[in-house]
């Protein structure tokens, strides 16, 4: 059996929608469907679930939301429409209805995916399954993983369409994920049937060897490892979250995120391992926004480590050595009185960036060398270069100005060491 995820762009009309129906269709293991809500038609169109939430924020402070509401409706009406199915008034009416009788916020943003699972089980001929009724949390929002897998096995063991997003606590009331929880929905479905395959259909190809907008052309990545996303995914890359990774990983079910609009294109499958002991770099990340902090003259080095480790603070990276404890802070943190106080001298820098290889034992690749190289040859100067024992990724503290520049010339210093990506050029066999 294969699991399907669908985001929001291929669900995003009619036609889109009979181009999922015939990808389901060119393999009849495809027999469950996880949907998100239909996402935007282009960039004047609104998300389904914003208009949600809007609504539901107009009911609770008394005023009037229906010119809202019919927006939301008209979307599905005309979805229904180009379909061929009659409109689906009755289950706009329950969530007018509910909105009306002050639901709360997670209700009524889950709505959007409930109103387009109803709308696609209908269409397909497929048992709709309400997330509602096999993703259970707790009442402090924990997913009760045991019971989820146990209520998923059975209801979804013949397949069905099961809204993304979303699902309830024992008395009902509905708790969703973050956003972008249909893919964490999917990877609960493939882990508890045990799938082949979980199939992440998307508007993009694939993972990326770097950023196509800094990196025209960037490769496609073929293949990689559970821990390399992992990696690319904490270092910045905008690819899948790790929680819509950990179910899947956890079972042993290969991921496969492949686009929707080209189903002859591979994608990107994501598995346990390789055999064997390759050296390999798989992308270029990373993310700005970011602070230095550096404390010299420090006496209690490891102790006050610990406590930064162990604090609130937005912490993107630390180092100590013997002259000083560096901190990486998202944004433009300031450090506890109490911890600056501790130094001789406490420097910051705001307006950097991280720029991270990720890959397979990099050290044997003398990446830091290379990686050091090819900014420098850019014109420059990291302020630090950080190389984990494990040669897992390898990072670079430089200015956010420069990101882009050190992207580029970082991605074209390792061209020839890329493992498993296709070429930025691939073409489809057909459409």
């Amino acid at each position: 059996m294969r699991v399907c995820k669908f985001g929001g762009a291929p669900l995003a009309d009619g036609a889109a929608i009979r181009k999922m129906e015939q990808i389901l269709k060119r393999e009849p293991e495809r027999r469950v469907l996880v949907p998100s809500a239909p996402g935007k038609r282009d960039g004047r169109d609104e998300k389904i679930t914003d208009l949600l939430y809007a609504c539901q924020a107009a009911a609770a402070a008394g005023r009037n939301f229906g010119h809202l509401f019919d927006r939301v409706a008209e979307r599905y009406r005309e979805i229904a429409h180009s379909l061929g199915l009659p409109p689906p008034d009755s289950n706009l009416r329950a969530v007018y209805a509910g909105l009306k009788d002050g639901r709360d916020a997670a209700w009524a943003a889950s709505r959007g995916e409930w109103l387009c699972g109803r709308l696609l089980a209908r269409y397909l001929d497929w048992p709709f399954v309400d997330a509602a009724e096999v993703i259970r949390f707790d009442t402090a929002g924990r997913l009760k993983f045991q019971e989820t897998m146990e209520l998923l096995r059975h209801r979804l063991r013949g397949g069905g369409v099961l809204p993304g997003f979303y699902g309830a606590e024992e008395n009902g009331a509905i708790h969703t994920f973050a956003r972008g929880g249909s893919d964490i929905t999917g990877a609960l479905a493939a882990a508890a049937l045990n799938a082949d395959v979980y199939e992440n259909f998307k508007d993009v190809a694939g993972v990326f060897a770097a950023d196509p907008a800094i990196v025209p052309g960037a490769r496609c990545v073929a293949d990689m490892t559970y821990r390399e996303l992992r990696a690319l995914s904490r270092l910045g890359a905008q690819v899948i979250s790790e929680a819509a990774v950990a179910p899947v990983r956890a079972a042993g079910v290969p991921l496969n995120i492949r686009p929707a609009d080209d189903p002859a294109h591979p994608g990107t499958w994501v598995h346990a391992a390789f055999g064997g002991d390759v050296p390999r770099v798989t992308g270029v990340t990373g993310r700005g926004g970011l602070t230095l902090w550096r404390l010299e003259g420090i006496e209690k080095g490891p102790e006050m480590a610990r406590a930064a480790l162990n604090s609130d603070l937005p912490l993107e990276r630390l180092a100590l050595d013997a002259d000083a404890l560096c901190l990486t802070l998202r944004g433009r943190a300031e450090l506890p009185e109490a911890l600056v106080a501790q130094a001789d001298q406490a420097r910051r820098q705001e307006g950097l960036a991280a720029l991270s290889l990720v890959g397979e034992d990099l050290s044997r690749l003398d990446a830091a060398a290379r990686f050091s190289a090819a900014l420098t040859a850019a014109g420059i100067r990291p302020l630090s270069l950080h190389l984990p024992p494990d040669g897992q990724y390898l990072t670079a503290v430089i200015p956010e100005a420069d990101y882009e520049k050190g992207g580029r010339a970082a991605y074209e210093a390792f061209n020839s060491c890329w493992g498993g990506s296709l070429s930025g050029a691939y073409r489809p066999a057909f459409r």
